[in-house]
């Protein structure tokens, strides 16, 4: 399973969270520079006022877009970067030399997306900004120093020298984020190869388990895309609702700790063969509990829970309705619906409108009723499930 679109549309999100946390400490920064300024340690022209409340309300922009309206897109990332470069601009009009580290600022918190084209977008936008912000400079009289107070010396002394600082920058931060970049690359590639050897360990583990008590590996294979089916009906991520139907695939992993004579029993299960087979929960959670991963940590609970009923009287009597892990909860559903209809060595298959009419029934007893009308609105896609994985 690939998720390489959704963790890149992540990292995205949290590089939209860091540039709107890296203005926010930018605006703190602005206010110690009023602070300061205020009790005469800094000496600056009272326009230094108007022009930082500007730059302020500017640089909270980005909060607003992320923080609090969540838009995070790349028009929006854009947006946000003009923004800052016109901010740094601005003040660097206003105050020149005093914040000449504005002129960078953009250039280089445009390396929290790790992408080229940001840095490069934000370093060329920079120069005709910056090359505006010397022209207001000068035509202000801002700077009263030799040889800036001419047309001549501003485009020479000023605009030049800055515009090859800015290109030494950017070249330092296209270094970084092509190295960043590289290295996500290899993450997500590590990733989507632990996760496909973790759902064929899981695959091949659950059709042992099935093949010791004589069902086939169609069971664990409907069972997970019965689970998929619920998990999407929940509005659950793409990532998540995978997790956790290759996890289901394990619920009957403890079955392996029971004797085969009694799973593959033809006839009715004394209390004490009963009693053992009910030991399954027990033996799948403490063969998965301590398993690294997230899917084998889903799957234990998902062992131990999907034969609790949502009034209580399951198999551990403690546990009821929320209790119980929801995604229990989806396999408990999937994995009776599969055992109903299908053949067994102690049953006949049950007819499909049997079954159904039978977990409405046990809505808020054996079931979630929540989960049921879901299993309800979705019957068609369970049929076709059979239809793809006949035994």
């Amino acid at each position: 399973m690939n998720f390489t679109k959704r963790l890149i549309e992540d990292f995205e999100n949290d590089a939209d969270r860091r540039m709107s946390s890296m203005c926010r400490i930018m605006i703190v920064l602005m206010a110690i520079v009023i602070l300061l300024n205020k009790i005469h340690i800094f000496n600056i022209s009272s326009m230094i006022y108007p022009t930082l409340l500007v730059a302020m309300a500017i640089l909270f922009i980005p909060t607003v877009l992320y923080d609090v309206f969540h838009i995070c897109s790349k028009t929006a990332h854009y947006f946000v970067l003009t923004l800052v470069v016109l901010m740094a601009g601005l003040l660097y009009s206003i105050l020149s030399y005093h914040v000449i580290i504005m002129l960078v600022f953009p250039v280089a918190v445009s390396c929290l997306y790790c992408d080229k084209k940001s840095v490069w977008y934000t370093t060329l936008l920079s120069m005709p900004v910056m090359a505006l912000s010397h022209l207001i400079a000068f035509w202000l009289r801002i700077v009263p120093d030799e040889p800036l107070v001419t047309l001549h010396g501003v485009f020479v002394y000023g605009v030049i020298p800055r515009c090859i600082e800015l290109l030494a920058i950017a070249a330092i931060c296209l270094s970084v984020t092509s190295k960043l970049q590289n290295l996500i690359k290899e993450l997500i590639e590590k990733n989507n190869e632990l996760y496909a050897d973790q759902e064929t360990l899981v695959r091949s583990l659950a059709e042992l388990v099935e093949a010791q008590s004589k069902e086939t590996g169609q069971h664990v294979k409907r069972v997970a895309a019965y689970t998929e089916i619920l998990c999407r009906a929940l509005g659950f991520s793409e990532e998540e609702t995978w997790k956790v139907s290759v996890a289901s695939m394990m619920h009957d992993v403890g079955k392996i700790g029971v004797p085969r004579e009694i799973l593959n029993k033809p006839s009715k299960l004394t209390e004490e063969e009963f009693a053992e087979v009910k030991k399954h929960v027990d033996y799948g959670y403490d063969l998965l509990r301590n398993s690294p991963g997230e899917i084998m940590k889903i799957a234990a609970r998902i062992a131990h829970e999907h034969h609790e009923r949502f009034d209580g009287s399951g198999y551990q009597n403690n546990m009821k309705a929320e209790e119980i892990s929801l995604y229990a909860r989806c396999v408990a559903i999937a994995d009776v619906f599969d055992a109903l209809v299908s053949h067994r060595c102690y049953k006949d298959a049950w007819d499909p409108e049997r079954v159904r009419a039978e977990i409405m029934a046990e809505a808020g007893r054996q079931f979630d009723p929540k989960l049921t009308e879901l299993f309800n609105s979705h019957f068609e896609e369970f049929l076709h499930v059979m239809e793809r994985f006949p035994d």
